[in-house]
C-alpha cells in the first residue's frame, strides 16, 4: 500500500512538473528590430553635398578631395576653403548616408498630400553626388505638429517618412553657420 501511494504521488509530481515546464517556457524571441531608412548610400561614396534652404534663399555646398593625409572635405567654392574638422567630423557624411525613419507615414503620396507636408515648397533640399556620378535628391518639408520630426520625401518616390528634428537642425546649421576652418597660426 505504501509503495503504491509513493508511486501515485511520484506520477502526480512528474505530471505537475511537466505541466509547469511547458506552460512557463519562454516563447520564441521577438524578431530583431529592422531599421527603416529613408535612403541608404555608403558614406564613403559621397563626393559632393549641396544643402539648400529655399525658404531662406541660402545654400552651401561641400566637395570631397583626396589631398594626401589632409581632411578630405572642403567648401565647394573657387578657393576650396577648408572645413572645420571638429565641427564636421565623420558625422556629416554619416548623417547623409541615410537617416533612420521614425516611420513611413504615406506611400505613393498625391501632390495635394505632398503640399500638406510642406514638400512642394520645401524647407530644405539636399543633393548628394556619389562617386559613380549618381545624384540622390532629398526634399525636407515642414516640421510635424508635435515638433519632434520633419517630413522627408524619399528619393525617386512619393513616399513620405518622418525623420528626427535633430537631423534637420544639424544640416541646417551647416548652411546658416558654415563650418569654416580657422586659419592656422603657422
Amino acid at each position: 500500500m505504501r509503495l503504491r501511494n509513493i508511486l501515485i504521488l511520484l506520477v502526480i509530481l512528474l505530471a505537475l512538473g511537466g505541466y509547469f515546464y511547458f506552460t512557463n517556457r519562454p516563447g520564441p524571441p521577438p524578431p530583431p528590430e529592422t531599421r527603416l531608412f529613408v535612403w541608404l548610400v555608403e558614406m564613403e561614396d559621397i563626393e559632393r553635398i549641396e544643402i539648400q534652404l529655399p525658404r531662406q534663399d541660402k545654400s552651401q555646398a561641400f566637395a570631397k578631395e583626396k589631398r594626401g593625409d589632409e581632411f578630405p572635405w572642403y567648401f565647394d567654392d573657387p578657393q576650396r576653403s577648408a572645413v572645420d574638422m571638429k565641427r564636421w567630423g565623420g558625422g556629416i557624411p554619416l548623417l547623409l548616408s541615410g537617416p533612420a525613419a521614425n516611420r513611413v507615414i504615406a506611400e505613393n503620396t498625391t501632390e495635394e498630400k505632398l503640399a500638406e507636408f510642406g514638400l512642394t515648397q520645401p524647407q530644405m533640399k539636399i543633393a548628394l553626388t556619389l562617386e559613380n556620378g549618381e545624384e540622390v535628391s532629398i526634399i525636407v518639408g515642414d516640421r510635424t505638429p508635435d515638433g519632434k520630426a520633419f517630413y522627408v520625401k524619399a528619393p525617386d518616390t512619393n513616399d513620405v517618412a518622418l525623420v528626427d528634428y535633430t537631423w534637420y537642425e544639424v544640416l541646417e546649421r551647416l548652411v546658416k553657420e558654415p563650418p569654416y576652418a580657422l586659419p592656422s597660426a603657422d
